[in-house]
């Protein structure tokens, strides 16, 4: 049972979202717990971009390693943590 919520708390705080603004520019981010090839909860990158402010461009996206041509990124696919950040221009 303690596994359990050890596993579960760890979920929940690689699931968090937000973004920091002012007049000019943005910086928007989203984490995902990823098990297996799943992302808990659900597409990072969908989640850091719905938070970019309407109108604004978007002029860098950072991440952590995901694809399957490298070590890292199948070891993060398998159990990790996918970290998106989108930053830019306010219109």
């Amino acid at each position: 049972m303690k596994k359990l919520l050890v596993v579960l708390g760890i979920v929940s705080l690689a699931g968090c979202s937000g973004i920091s603004h002012n007049e000019e520019v943005y910086t928007a981010h989203a984490e995902s717990f990823n098990i297996v090839g799943f992302q808990v909860p659900g597409n990072t990158q969908d989640r850091a971009m719905e938070l970019v402010p309407e109108g604004a461009t978007v002029d860098t996206i950072r991440s952590t390693n995901s694809d399957t041509s490298s070590v890292l990124g199948i070891i993060n696919r398998i159990i990790g943590i996918d970290y998106v950040q989108v930053g830019g221009k306010k219109q």
